[in-house]
């Protein structure tokens, strides 16, 4: 206010002639497009300078989102869409927690059905994340290997200085320190539409539903998402960067919302003979598998968030955010009685993995928040549902045999779970029976879960099995005879996972600097 307007008390009348100029200019679609250009990019660079502080609200007092619009919607203007849309959500993120009511941009996002703007705002946020994606593929080349690329790389071990490598260096924390690029800052206003907007929820998907190959404009906004989450999600822990971390927040919340929507869920589950790429660059790499549903590709990204991003500095939340991901697919699948072609037991490996490692670091972890044992909850909650629905959602009765052996296999660390439980039980009243209605959910889920890898270890016990080989033949000789064991049903009028999609608040802090440095 000093800087600009010499003090408080001629603030309100210069600060409120700024917005009424940029206004003023940036809806004149007869104005020069480079002025208007130069105008929106001064916008954006006053509205991340001034962040949270009380300024901004002169941005919320004169409403510019319609001509942040005709920024978009106009042919001269319209390649300047990242910016404008960008803004958009900047301002829509002005004290939204505890002033969000008061947001005109909020309620104008909430809204607005034009669909003309929301299929801009797709191909505008197609082409940059496209960016994003080729960002981290030039730092490191995984493409799909070839024939030739094996044996080189099959040459290329039998180095000496790498045949004597007691395991492979992983580069991710130098390589990727400053990923993803600035220009990610997109998944903002990609999340502030799909969050709050049907209509724009309904333009992701809309190249999905004319044609489900990749049209000659290139891949879908749905499918270049996923692609970049994978990125995100693998590399997001390695570099210890707080900025990383809360784009991979993001990145898990819009992929919640995605799987949330029952119309871009079904469209993803739909066949389809789209290669959606998958990042292969931190060991273990992903298995090849194509073709194949869009919806193993939410899967993978749940798989390689599990997978990479195991720390002493455990991100509790976003872990969290990806079951319930996992949890709304696993639903849809047996709601609609889908048998998915997927390699189910890595992702069981995963979750396993996840359970042993707090069961093992517990007291060690540092966590934002608490919320160790709701992940615990809602992670027992998928794995019950998964062996409770695997006739409807696994491919075949050998991926059911491969569940019931793995969950055997970790019967060790699932026992450890009583106790994990009571000791990250937060009290709560007596009488809140919501919070009685979860932990009775949880007990049966985990009871049911060990009565079925009791059973069965015991059937591998009284044989005398010895080797792995053995023990799955077992198991799946006992299933295909009797039918899978399972202790007690409490699935029945079951209700689907509760949409739980929130706001990212904390993100705010990346954007503005990501979106300073993007200005020229």
């Amino acid at each position: 206010m000093e800087l600009f307007a010499g003090g408080v008390k001629d603030s309100d009348r210069v600060f409120s002639d700024l917005t009424a100029t940029l206004a003023e200019i940036l809806g004149d679609n007869n104005a020069p497009a480079s002025c208007r250009h130069a105008v929106l990019q001064l916008a954006v660079i006053l509205v991340c300078g001034i962040s949270q502080l009380s300024p901004g609200a002169y941005f919320l007092r004169r409403d510019l989102f319609p001509c942040i619009v005709a920024i978009i919607t106009c042919p001269e203007t319209e390649r300047y869409t990242f910016e404008a849309v960008l803004l958009l959500s900047l301002l829509a993120n002005f004290h939204k927690s505890d002033a969000g009511r008061l947001n005109p941009y909020l309620k104008r996002i909430r809204e607005t059905t034009d669909n003309v703007l929301m299929r801009k705002i797709c191909w505008a946020s197609n082409f940059v994340a496209d960016a994003a994606v080729k960002a981290y593929q030039k730092i490191l080349d995984d493409s799909p290997p070839t024939i030739g690329s094996a044996l080189g790389l099959l040459f290329s071990s039998l180095r000496p200085d790498r045949a004597l490598s007691s395991k492979p260096l992983d580069l991710s924390r130098e390589l990727f320190k400053d990923q993803p690029i600035e220009a990610c800052v997109v998944l903002l206003p990609i999340f502030e539409f799909s969050h709050a907007n049907g209509t724009f929820r309904s333009a992701i998907i809309e190249p999905l539903d004319q044609s489900k190959e990749r049209s000659k404009e290139g891949s879908p906004l749905a499918y270049t998402l996923l692609t970049l989450f994978s990125y995100i999600l693998s590399h997001a822990s390695s570099s210890s960067s707080a900025r990383a971390i809360a784009y991979a927040n993001l990145s898990l919340n819009i992929l919640l919302i995605m799987v949330e929507d029952e119309k871009i869920l079904s469209s993803l589950c739909s066949p389809s003979k789209a290669n959606i790429r998958m990042c292969r660059q931190r060991p273990p790499l992903l298995p090849a598998f194509l073709p194949r549903a869009p919806i193993c590709a939410v899967l993978d990204c749940v798989l390689l968030w599990l997978r990479h991003n195991l720390h002493k500095r455990l991100e509790v939340h976003s872990y969290i955010v990806s079951i319930r991901v996992a949890s709304h697919v696993v639903w849809v699948l047996h709601k609609e009685h889908s048998h998915l072609e997927y390699y189910w037991q890595e992702l069981w490996r995963a979750l396993l993995g996840m359970l042993d490692f707090l069961s093992n670091k517990l007291d060690s972890l540092i966590t934002t928040g608490g919320g160790i044992e709701q992940l615990v909850k809602e992670t027992l909650w998928l794995l019950d549902d998964s062996l409770y629905f695997s006739d409807d959602i696994l491919p075949s009765p050998r991926a059911v045999h491969g569940l019931v052996y793995e969950l055997v296999h970790s019967v060790a660390i699932l026992r450890k779970l009583r106790t994990l439980l009571d000791k990250v039980a937060i009290p709560s009243s007596p009488t809140r029976k919501r919070a009685s209605s979860i932990n009775d959910r949880t007990q049966e889920a985990l009871t049911n879960i060990l009565a079925t890898t009791d059973y069965y270890e015991n059937k591998i016990k009284d044989a005398g099995v010895q080797s792995a080989t053995d023990a799955l033949r077992l198991v799946a000789r006992e299933i295909d005879q009797n039918g899978l064991n399972y202790n007690k049903d409490h699935h029945q009028g079951s209700d689907p996972p509760s949409k739980q999609g929130e706001e990212v608040v904390g993100f705010i802090r990346y954007a503005y600097l990501d979106g300073m440095s993007l200005m020229p």
